[in-house]
């Protein structure tokens, strides 16, 4: 493996700060966007920045500006190489028979697609020029080391086909009968690149840049991600509905529920779970009239009432048998009350006119005469001007007021099955599965923002992503007994450090030994994911030979 010596920011960078490290990327041009009315530049990245703001250069500064020094060229691997990884990521993917899968779909590149899931895993990173480095210190699947020219090359042989037949395969090994599917989306920002599906759409962050949108659905029932797809970022959630019962009945799901948020929610897509035999959980909006109508029917009783209490939320629910559509199904509408949260709202309420009064008052004493200055507040306001035209006095709308105070603290759940408040609100709330899950893939795995440069690419890196989210979200699933005894020593994140640490050291023999047993809480930490203190030592011995014999 190369390294090679840093060299000084070239001009028209811009660099992106990550958990991971500083990227940084060239401006190559400005093109004008009739769309957006707005010039918006093209970039691409040239390496990561090191501790003294030098550049460390990855293959696309070689192209343009040439090789610079190489610095040394050590050997293949590392005077210590860590294990650990290796051996917990292994144990996963053959009980998951996740293993299976992809030797039978991949079987010239299963290795190499499990090491760089294991990579994107364990450096919460997806940039991939800097995988030879890790490789150089971990065991890998692969026999040998590899640098980001193959990886380049795996990108471009792995198709949409094969990747399709692994998600088929492991569908019908995870999706039995009668389960409930969380279904959630989210959106990737993209900073280089010509990538077909990066649109400027409704991103929470960096609203400035073009971005894609992810779903995924989720087996909530077998705590499982089983499925996802790609789509432009221009699209919004509810109009991908559609598509998502499509995909599902694509992969031959029967007898399954979706449950849904509220950026789901319409009459349209209700109908169509409906039509298709779907069941359903729904968190509807507010603004629906059936909803305010039900809220309405209710809100005495639970407001004033104590029979409604449901214990294990601490909040109030009822639940009324409706026809919603006028087709003669029933729908069940599950009304809640929460009083706590009831309370905050009222204070957030509150602060916000208290704000308002001021921006008011100050507009008043500016003698404001525009009345497009304070249109913007006139649905909470009753204003009045002088005969001169000047801004003289303002009064709250106390029944707007009422309104708002009145509506806090409900929400209101819709299901096509018969089932009560409580149930319902149970399996809605377990669906911050999906939530976490998609938290793992930005935060963990490094997909807050997308770095490839065409859409081929895109796709094949969002499979192998997904491929680290199955082994992520296993092991987050098997440390959860450890983590509610000790919350602070048991995250997911510091156990895999942990497993990091776990290698084994060149002597001066110049062969490769196990120098330490393993301690108390490493033996937990393995027995977590399955690994026996036999299996670990198994495992790393036959490592061990492999490297020795290389």
């Amino acid at each position: 493996m190369i390294h090679y010596k840093p060299v000084d920011l070239p001009e028209r960078t811009v660099t992106v700060r990550t958990k991971s490290g500083t990227y940084v990327y060239l401006t190559q041009k400005v093109e004008y966007s009739s769309k957006l009315k707005c010039s918006r530049p093209k970039r691409i990245a040239i390496g990561k920045l090191n501790e003294k703001g030098m550049l460390i250069p990855n293959q696309n500064y070689f192209d343009l500006y040439g090789k610079p020094v190489e610095l040394d060229v050590p050997g293949e691997r590392a005077d210590t190489v860590s294990c650990g990884p290796f051996v917990v990521v292994d144990a996963i993917a053959r009980k998951t028979q996740l293993l299976d899968v992809l030797e039978s779909v991949f079987p010239e590149q299963w290795d190499k697609i499990l090491d760089l899931a294991t990579y994107m895993m364990m450096t919460e990173n997806n940039v991939m020029q800097y995988f030879e480095d890790y490789g150089y210190h971990h065991a890998l699947f692969n026999e040998s080391n590899f640098t980001d020219s193959t990886i380049g090359r795996l990108f471009d042989n792995m198709n949409i086909k094969d990747m399709d037949l692994f998600i088929r395969a492991w569908v019908k090994m995870h999706a039995d009968k009668d389960i409930y599917i969380s279904y959630d989306s989210t959106n990737m920002n993209c900073v280089a690149g010509n990538l077909e599906l990066a649109e400027y759409g409704h991103a929470k962050d960096n609203p400035d840049l073009p971005q894609v949108n992810m779903s995924l659905g989720y087996n909530q029932t077998g705590n499982k991600p089983l499925f996802y797809s790609l789509y432009p970022g221009s699209i919004i959630d509810n109009t991908e509905c559609e598509k998502m019962v499509e995909r599902a009945k694509y992969y031959e799901c029967e007898n399954m529920g979706f449950i849904l948020d509220r950026g789901y929610f319409s009459i349209k897509n209700i109908r169509y779970f409906e039509k298709n035999g779907y069941d359903y959980i729904l968190m509807t909006k507010g603004n629906a009239r059936f909803v305010q109508e039900a809220v309405e029917e209710c809100q005495a009783i639970l407001r004033n009432g104590y029979t409604n209490y449901i214990e294990e939320h601490e909040l109030y629910g009822m639940t009324l048998e409706k026809d919603l559509f006028g087709t003669g199904k029933t729908e069940y509408v599950h009304v809640y009350y929460d009083g706590i949260q009831a309370e905050k709202d009222k204070i957030i309420i509150n602060g916000r006119y208290k704000k308002m009064d001021e921006i008011m008052e100050g507009k008043v004493q500016r003698k404001t005469q525009r009345k497009e200055d304070v249109k913007a507040y006139e649905g909470y306001y009753k204003v009045k001007f002088d005969d001169n035209g000047y801004l003289f006095a303002y009064q709250r709308k106390e029944k707007k007021i009422k309104e708002m105070v009145n509506k806090v603290g409900y929400f209101v759940i819709v299901t096509s099955k018969k089932m009560d408040a409580a149930e319902a609100l149970s399996i809605y709330r377990d669906r911050d599965a999906v939530e976490k899950t998609f938290r793992m893939e930005k935060s963990y795995l490094g997909f807050d923002v997308f770095r490839v440069h065409d859409t081929e690419k895109l796709e094949s890196k969002v499979f192998i992503s997904f491929v680290a989210l199955i082994i992520r979200n296993e092991m987050y699933q098997a440390l959860k007994p450890m983590y509610k005894k000790n919350r602070k020593e048991n995250t997911v994140p510091k156990v895999i450090r942990e497993y990091e640490r776990l290698g084994i050291t060149k002597l001066s023999d110049n062969k490769y030994h196990v120098r330490y047993s393993l301690t108390s809480r490493q033996k937990k930490i393995l027995g977590a994911v399955g690994v026996t203190e036999k299996d670990y030592m198994d495992k790393v011995n036959k490592i061990v030979q492999a490297l020795n014999e290389s």
